[in-house]
């Protein structure tokens, strides 16, 4: 079954890391660094299926070669802690077939982030361990209608109400202040060039790639990119276990970790299942009750011991059901499966524990243990 991941991160100078680097080992190639003169070779790489950039529309054609982009890249982006390039790791739903996969990321790439201005460059990993992914690495910066890079930031004025610019006023005037050759001053701000640091980004693209995932599966494999909490589910996430976990099996704490939460899962859905037939059970528990209460026969009144019986009819209207009492059965009722449950319990652990009690008349040619 498809599962859902994604997960963004940051490729950055301050943590020792080069775009040139990152690109030649998620695409498997050689590579030059023309800031250091190092040659990046990622050539043996096993396992790198399938590769692709694609550049929005006002980005130089040149960018197509990957040594040229990222090298690009990293002669706009010199400062110690700035910020190469931003990664996207998905994993591929392995229903689909190799030219589905590619198809489902080019189509999710092009609206998600080259439409948005950004050049993207992406790899797809398969080692036929079951766990197919694809490795996007989008740059930070836009780029303009002249195919030079935007700055990150960009400055503009503080605008009232009305859409008029606020100047700035003098607090020793009460005028508003004039700068250089007699230039009325204005309020500025500053603020980021593109929106792609948002926080709320980065749920949108979780979003959308379900919904591309989606178009490929039936109602019953729907990919949700919620937590299990967001979705009201009673279940436990698992931890990701990665390519070492997998090779080494149930050696992996990580492996063995996920088995439990597994083994709980399915108790968890075991109980689900049984309080759901419960609530149907005190569901009809209900329905007749409160048909046995409408259907109940009218009451007998004496008044008096001297004079004669009277009858008195009780209203339709009036033959109501005591929820107090009602909210007693069902209790009791959920009493008696939960007993019941657990006898059922003790009466099969009794079983184990019989067969496979010792009975040293079982190995005749040996005979009894002493």
């Amino acid at each position: 079954m498809a599962i859902f991941h994604l997960s963004v991160k940051i490729i950055s100078r301050n943590k020792g890391q080069s775009a040139i680097a990152s690109a030649a080992y998620r695409s498997g190639q050689r590579l030059v660094d023309q800031e250091t003169g190092q040659i990046k070779d990622f050539t043996h790489k096993r396992g790198v299926q399938y590769s692709e950039i694609q550049l929005p529309e006002q980005a130089p054609r040149a960018y197509n070669d990957r040594e040229i982009l990222w090298n690009a890249v990293q002669v706009k982006e010199a400062k110690s802690n700035a910020q190469l390039a931003r990664e996207v790791e998905v994993a591929l739903p392995v229903e689909l077939t190799r030219d589905q996969q590619i198809q489902l990321v080019h189509d999710y790439v092009q609206k998600n982030f080259v439409d948005q201005g950004m050049c993207a460059d992406w790899s797809l990993h398969d080692k036929a361990d079951g766990n197919p992914h694809v490795h996007i690495m989008l740059t930070m910066r836009s780029i303009k209608t002249t195919g030079e890079w935007a700055s990150k930031q960009k400055s503009g004025y503080i605008l009232d109400e009305n859409g008029h610019k606020v100047p700035q006023i003098d607090p020793k005037t009460h005028e508003q202040k004039i700068g250089a050759r007699g230039r009325k001053m204005w309020k500025r701000t500053t603020q980021t060039y593109n929106d792609w640091n948002n926080r709320d980004k980065v749920e949108n693209w979780r979003e959308a790639w379900a919904e591309a995932c989606n178009k490929y599966f039936t109602p019953d494999l729907q990919l949700d990119h919620r937590s299990y909490q967001r979705q009201a589910k009673e279940q436990i996430p698992t931890i990701h276990e990665g390519t070492v976990a997998r090779q080494m099996g149930d050696r992996s704490d990580r492996v063995q970790i996920n088995q439990a939460i597994k083994a709980q899962n399915s108790l968890l859905r075991q109980l689900e299942q049984e309080w759901e037939q419960l609530k149907q059970q005190l569901e009809r528990l209900k329905a007749a009750l409160v048909r046995l209460l409408r259907a109940e026969p009218k009451q007998p009144l004496v008044q008096d011991k001297n004079t004669e019986t009277q009858k008195l009819e009780i209203k339709e209207s009036e033959t109501t059901y005591d929820p107090h009492k009602l909210y007693e059965l069902m209790q009791e009722k959920l009493k008696e499966a939960k007993q019941a449950k657990q006898v059922r319990e003790e009466q099969e652990k009794h079983e184990r524990t019989k067969v496979n009690r010792y009975d040293p008349g079982i190995n005749r040619e040996r005979g009894p243990q002493r």
